[in-house]
């Protein structure tokens, strides 16, 4: 279920582009001074992990920290999160929520596999 709205999806997409632009901007660096895979890895975990999380809130249209506080922003124009009052609601968001950081960390980690296989030095 949506849990914001079209200006918090605007938000959600350009916090995606932050972190991947300095994902890359970061591997390119990282590279180019020859640190070796691991080092990469840990300093690209958080960029990534941001560029992940923000499109998968962005495609779910559904904000994690929102959903694990049982809030939410879904009507247009407003600028303020308001509390879920259904209970049930509370507790499918906060399940959301959860499963939603838990796709973004296997995506991170998954990436950061593949980008262990480039090289040291180009």
């Amino acid at each position: 279920m949506c849990n914001i709205n079209q200006a918090e999806v605007a938000y959600r997409r350009k916090a995606m582009y932050f972190g991947l632009v300095l994902t890359i901007v970061l591997l390119v660096a990282l590279v180019a001074l020859g640190t070796n895979a691991f080092v990469r890895s840990a300093v690209l975990f958080v960029p990534l992990y941001i560029a992940v999380i923000g499109y998968l809130q962005m495609k779910n249209k559904f904000c994690v920290a929102y959903g694990a506080g049982g809030k939410q922003n879904a009507t247009d124009g407003n600028d303020t999160a308001e509390a879920v009052a259904d209970k049930k609601a509370v507790e499918a968001d906060k399940k959301k929520a959860r499963i939603m950081n838990l796709q973004a960390l296997a995506s991170t980690i998954a990436i950061l596999v593949v980008l262990l296989l480039v090289p040291a030095t180009l």
